[in-house]
């Protein structure tokens, strides 16, 4: 899938035509650089996520969720269950389990539905993967609800004589009145896809100009090209594989190297185009190198005024064009 988008987005309908910038950052968010779309790999594990919140929850309406529990689960909790066995798709979700850990908030209660070994209700996580003879040294059973070392609502564990077990005691959450709750940590408590995308597509540093790439007027062809220019990643003649006709800009008689500088905008035909744009709209632009007018035009046409908004659609057309 990935592959087929990004030949669709590099070559189209052709079959020439190579990446100019990588994958990664095309899946970047606009306001950290990259063109917004959605990388498939996190979203897929979003959405698998959400598949394994409903096995968490123990939701026993779905059909699914019900038959994964009898057959694929059985005795065992989804937290520490083998990820050997079953369909290729049941064992991929189970890869990803131990990353919705540090996300699911677990709420003592009565413990008559945590599972006192396997659940990752402990700050250490599921107890059974740090100390896997606790049950022997503590006196419990491998399957034992959480139930069994809660009394009168306190905590009431058998007597630890291992020094390594001991450590268990020593960061236990506090108990609620009432049956035990299982929450996303989100502000209402409910699963959420887009949130759980960020988990496994980590955000980046924001980038100044991403205010260009946005407004009621933009373009989408243009926007890209212009993407382009402020990367630096255009096709210009000072590209090492591109290097014909002596690098130099076929624009102008001026024998300069074509570059992302000269094009945008110290060629005279470049100077031209934005003269004749000039007389028919007062469009600011300061004379100096491309990325500096790129960083002037971010800092002044921010905003949503219909003016800077014009201004940056103007700009990434002009872009576009020349």
């Amino acid at each position: 899938m990935i592959k087929r988008l990004r030949s669709f987005l590099w070559k189209g309908t052709s079959t020439s035509g190579y990446p100019k910038v990588a994958w990664e950052a095309v899946c970047q968010p606009i306001e950290e650089g990259g063109l917004g779309i959605k990388d498939i790999l996190a979203l897929n594990r979003a959405l698998m996520s959400k598949h394994l919140w409903a096995v968490i929850k123990q939701n026993r309406t779905s059909i699914w969720v019900d038959w994964i529990i009898q057959n694929r689960l059985r005795d065992c909790s989804i937290w520490t269950v083998k990820d050997n066995k079953g369909a290729w798709g049941w064992r991929k979700m189970l890869s990803i389990r131990h990353s919705l850990v540090s996300q699911t908030h677990f709420c003592v209660g009565n413990g008559d539905s945590i599972s006192l070994w396997h659940d990752p209700w402990h700050p250490l996580g599921p107890l059974i993967s740090r100390f896997p003879r606790g049950p022997q040294l503590t006196n419990t059973g491998l399957l034992d609800k959480l139930s069994v070392v809660i009394k009168d609502g306190q905590w009431n564990w058998p007597m630890i004589t291992d020094i390594a077990c001991l450590e268990i005691t020593y960061m236990l959450p506090p108990i609620s009145e009432g049956p035990d709750r299982i929450s996303w940590k989100s502000k209402d408590g409910s699963f959420n896809t887009s949130t759980t995308y960020k988990l496994f597509h980590l955000p980046g540093p924001k980038v100044f100009w991403s205010s260009l790439m946005m407004g009621p007027f933009k373009i989408s062809k243009n926007c890209f090209i212009l993407w382009l220019a402020i990367k630096g990643r255009l096709s210009t003649l000072d590209k090492p594989w591109l290097h014909h006709n002596g690098g130099f800009c076929i624009l102008c008689p001026d024998g300069v190297p074509e570059t992302h500088d000269h094009l945008l905008f110290s060629c005279s035909f470049s100077r031209r185009c934005l003269a004749i744009i000039r007389q028919q709209i007062p469009l600011p632009w300061p004379h100096r190198e491309w990325q500096h007018g790129v960083q002037w035009a971010s800092s002044r046409w921010r905003g949503k005024h219909v003016v800077n908004a014009a201004y940056r659609s103007l700009m990434a057309s002009l872009v576009y064009h020349i």
